[in-house]
């Protein structure tokens, strides 16, 4: 299989649905997921789920949109750890099902603290400003960008880009010191691996690494 496994939300999608594909490209061997959203509405997707894709789900996800994101869309990229728009797309957070946990995320993407009041609509300039989106692409490019983003992400070593993921997600319920202790201590975990050899050894030999994420 290819290291960027692909998901399109399709029309009336359940989340349970959502949830064994992308384990599924996991399981074939992605470094790397691509969702993009569908023509239709992605039913639901609940707070337990934006835990479990931010927190649980071992490959970086990379999510691309056209138009208007609303809904339990919306509530699905939050939990995403890169987000990818066209021009003249929006980003809406009215509607959303503003659980605890999808709530604080969103708060931690735009750098609102608890009492500030949390905008409803944000066109895409204003969410690549704001935190909400990575980047935004030519209209009807975002997927073709968001692909690019992947391949950059597969293209390193498959333990540090999780051990990557873990570190921000953690990191953000810890104090700075502490939190940069904990990252300190994964790079350590990362010294003992083989892809670690094989990255000395590639920069030494000028060539491209190729991990085997061991």
């Amino acid at each position: 299989m290819s290291a960027i496994g692909t998901l399109v939300l399709e029309e009336g999608v359940s989340a349970d649905g959502v949830v064994e594909a992308l384990k599924g490209l996991a399981e074939r061997g992605a470094r790397v997921a691509v969702v993009e959203a569908g023509e239709g509405d992605l039913r639901e997707w609940p707070g337990e789920r934006v835990r479990w894709l931010w927190r649980d789900y071992p490959l970086p996800v990379v999510f691309a949109f056209e138009g208007r994101l609303a809904g339990a869309e919306a509530a699905f990229a939050l939990g995403c750890d890169i987000r990818v728009c066209g021009e003249g797309a929006s980003f809406e957070l009215e509607g959303v099902a503003m659980d605890d946990l999808t709530a604080r995320r969103a708060r931690t993407l735009l750098g609102l603290e608890a009492e500030e009041v949390m905008p409803a609509r944000f066109a895409a300039t204003e969410a690549l400003e704001r935190g909400l989106v990575s980047r935004v692409a030519p209209a009807g490019s975002a997927g073709e960008a968001a692909r690019g983003a992947a391949e950059a992400v597969a293209a390193r070593g498959p333990i540090a880009t999780r051990l990557a993921k873990e570190a921000v997600w953690r990191g953000l319920d810890q104090p700075l010191e502490q939190a940069l202790r904990f990252e300190t201590d994964l790079t350590l975990l990362l010294q003992a691996t083989k892809d670690r050899a094989e990255g000395v050894r590639a920069f030494l030999e000028k060539r491209p690494p190729d991990f085997t994420g061991e």
